[in-house]
């Protein structure tokens, strides 16, 4: 090739890259919005399902921890179990009600407890039955799909609890019942029931 003609195909081609339009970005930049692209967003858990609609927070109740971990004697496998709260406190008043198996809670408040929220989750379906109990109740399980509504006390009264007081109560517990037998009384005096863990 003559030096005329090299310089000719090195001269336009000069110029077609010159006006070809936008340059490549540097690869840090490419790599860079790769990056923000494909980056998945931190995904907390989804408390949704175990909050009540319309609950102000944080709730201004004593809130009380029922733990329904001790199996039932008489339990029939793939039944619900039965479990009784009775509450004697006076004045405004929230329950959290967590076991792992499928519980019927049947909650009896005294003359002059105001039942503000009662929420009640377990590993397996929860129900909340009872009169006088208001109308901010909330039932879930991590087995029908609610990731948040596990038991909570698993382990104990540890981090698992603290979370969920604070997402679906705004607020820590005041004290934790851990029933041992299919009965509890929240306040009561009777030494031959449990008696609240107070941390």
């Amino acid at each position: 090739m003559s030096p005329r003609l090299l310089l000719a195909v090195l001269a336009s081609t000069c110029l077609l890259s010159a006006c070809g339009g936008d340059d490549p970005a540097p690869e840090t930049e490419v790599a860079t919005a790769a990056g923000v692209e494909s980056a998945p967003a931190p995904a907390g858990r989804d408390w949704g399902p175990c909050r009540v609609d319309g609950l102000r927070l944080p709730i201004s109740a004593r809130l009380f921890v029922v733990d329904g971990a001790a199996p039932v004697a008489d339990a029939e496998p793939g039944r619900e179990v039965i479990r009784r709260v009775d509450i004697a406190v006076p004045g405004p008043v929230a329950l959290l009600l967590t076991a792992p198996e499928a519980t019927a809670w049947h909650i009896r408040p005294g003359p002059e407890t105001q039942v503000r929220a009662i929420v009640a989750l377990g590993d397996q379906p929860q129900r909340i039955t009872g009169q006088g109990l208001g109308n901010h109740r909330r039932e879930a399980s991590s087995m029908l799909g609610a990731e948040c509504a596990s038991y909570v006390m698993q382990g104990g009264a540890g981090p698992a609890l603290a979370e969920s007081t604070d997402q679906i109560f705004g607020k820590r517990h005041d004290a934790i019942y851990a029933m041992r037998i299919s009965s509890v009384i929240i306040g009561g005096s009777d030494p031959t029931l449990d008696q609240p863990i107070t941390e």
